[in-house]
């Protein structure tokens, strides 16, 4: 581990700490009115600063680390909306991913599911509650009402979501591969190497719950992989381990295409993640996709990405100016100190009375529309 390494990882992790914590308190919190008043417009507002933070995320990997980005396959049509179905080699795929969005799809409507944990995070947990992410208990009574009050609150927002899902629910740690195994044994299935067995229940709520909001033109498959170096967890980052590249097959599949029944959905779930189980076991062989006849759909910052790098290098000095503004202001205004004393406290009470801004938002929609 270099010197040099150990200063970008941790550049990286106090700029993404600091912009998502001071960006929450100082830029999101005056939108939270407009949440009773008008939850279209609040979305769009909220949407339009948190999607600053995901382009400072992509521009500090790409532009900082130099970590390389490879796109291969079919993207989904700009303007539409998405399920995105994705294997869950690392803990960072989910911010890798944001990679291919800026490039092919609406970074701004980006939605994750992820852990209820994480949503009491202090200034990224908040923002990520704003951002309408849906944070699950793994209790799949209670994470079922809550992914249909998500869903529905998207519809009546008029938001064309791509909504990231891992059907694996977790990442490729020993104990996941192990459970997955186990599975297979008690289930007589095919032992994966390169995914772990896709959960389908979920799955089959989400469809169904998108399709009943009419929030889903189509299933996006997504295949990540690392061809050079694999970082599995956060904490590595910390060190200033970072993959080299990160390749991703894309594949497309229209909404009308896919099966009507819960069965048949499930069918079809598993018989994609045995398809996509064979393309990692090649690709790992060869350190490259095949492009199966559909062709190579972009590569890291070549003629077409020029402007991309200059969107990513304004943000940056966006976020360097914002802070340092931010930091004089916290030095000589007490007033200044104080609206940001009160702006933290607001989420911690909201988080304490409601569970959340994302349970405010969701609950909000539904008392407008009454």
């Amino acid at each position: 581990m270099s010197l040099k390494n150990l200063v970008y990882g941790s550049m990286l992790a106090c700029m993404l700490f600091l912009s998502s914590t001071m960006g929450t308190i100082v830029m999101v919190t005056p939108t939270l009115p407009v949440i009773f008043l008008s939850p279209t417009l609040s979305r769009r507002m909220m949407d339009f600063l948190i999607k600053l933070w995901f382009l400072l995320a992509v521009a500090m990997y790409e532009l900082l680390i130099g970590v390389k980005i490879k796109v291969f396959g079919e993207p989904a049509l700009r303007g539409t909306s998405s399920l995105i179905l994705s294997n869950h080699r690392t803990r960072l795929d989910w911010l890798f991913l944001m990679s291919y969005l800026c490039r092919y799809s609406a970074i701004n409507e980006y939605r994750i599911s992820l852990k209820a944990s994480l949503k009491k995070f202090p200034g990224a947990g908040w923002a990520m509650q704003c951002a309408g992410f849906l944070f699950l208990n793994r209790k799949w009574e209670e994470d079922k009402d809550h992914i249909s009050r998500g869903l529905h609150y998207f519809s009546q927002v008029k938001s064309k979501p791509q909504f990231l899902l891992f059907p694996e629910g977790t990442d490729m740690c020993p104990n996941a591969i192990k459970r997955s195994n186990m599975y297979a044994e008690k289930e007589q299935l095919v032992k994966y190497e390169y995914v772990l067995h896709p959960r389908t229940t979920g799955f089959i709520h989400f469809v169904k719950e998108m399709k009943k909001g009419h929030i889903i033109d189509s299933i996006l498959d997504v295949t990540v992989a690392y061809p050079k170096k694999i970082v599995q967890s956060e904490l590595q980052t910390l060190k200033g381990e970072f993959p080299e590249e990160i390749h991703f097959f894309v594949k497309n599949y229209p909404i009308d295409t896919l099966p009507e029944t819960d069965q048949e959905l499930a069918e079809w779930l598993t018989k994609l993640w045995s398809e996509k189980e064979a393309r990692l076991k090649k690709f790992y062989e060869e350190k490259t996709f095949s492009c199966d006849g559909s062709g190579q759909a972009g590569d890291f910052l070549q003629s077409g990405d020029w402007e991309l790098k200059k969107l990513l290098y304004s943000v940056v000095v966006f976020w360097v100016v914002f802070l340092l503004v931010v930091f004089t202001g916290l030095l000589i205004s007490p007033a200044f100190r104080v609206f940001c004393l009160i702006s933290s406290a607001t989420y911690v009470i909201i988080g304490i009375r409601h569970g959340g801004v994302d349970n405010v938002i969701y609950t909000a929609v539904n008392n407008l529309k009454n």
